[in-house]
C-alpha cells in the first residue's frame, strides 16, 4: 500500500512539473516553419526599393549577376527585385510561366551569396563572392 502511495504521488508531481507553459513553447516553435521564415525576411521595409523587373543590362551591373548566371543556366528568366536595401538583395527569377524557379539572397555587406531552387533542389550556391 505505501509503495502504491509513493508511486501516486510521484506520478502527480511528474504531471504538474510539466505545466503548460512548457507545452505553449513547444506548440509555438512547432508553429513556426522555415517556409513561415523565409516569407517573412521578404517583406521589405520602407527602405526597400523596389521594381517590378529587372532588365538584362541592369541586371549584368550587378556584382552577384555572373555567378547566379552560371549557377542557374542562361535560360529566359524573369527577375524580380523582392528588396533591395543596405543589407540585402533579395533577387526572384521566375519562368516562362511567372512561376518562382530561383531565388538569390546577396548579404552586401559581407558579400554572400545564397541561390536557392525553390523547385526542390534547396540551396545550390552559398559562399562568400570576390
Amino acid at each position: 500500500m505505501i509503495k502504491w502511495t509513493i508511486v501516486l504521488i510521484t506520478a502527480g508531481m511528474l504531471l504538474v512539473g510539466c505545466s503548460d507553459e512548457a507545452a505553449e513553447k513547444n506548440s509555438k516553435a512547432e508553429e513556426e516553419t522555415p517556409g513561415e521564415f523565409l516569407q517573412e525576411e521578404e517583406k521589405p521595409n520602407e527602405t526597400d526599393q523596389l521594381k517590378d523587373d529587372l532588365s538584362e543590362e541592369e541586371a549584368a551591373k550587378l556584382p552577384e549577376y555572373n555567378i547566379i548566371r552560371k549557377q542557374i543556366g542562361d535560360g529566359s528568366y524573369k527577375i524580380v527585385i523582392i528588396a533591395n536595401n543596405e543589407e540585402t538583395r533579395i533577387l526572384h527569377f521566375l519562368n516562362v510561366q511567372g512561376e518562382l524557379q530561383y531565388k538569390s539572397v546577396f548579404v552586401k555587406e559581407t558579400n554572400r551569396l545564397k541561390i536557392i531552387n525553390t523547385k526542390g533542389e534547396g540551396i545550390v550556391f552559398n559562399q562568400v563572392i570576390g
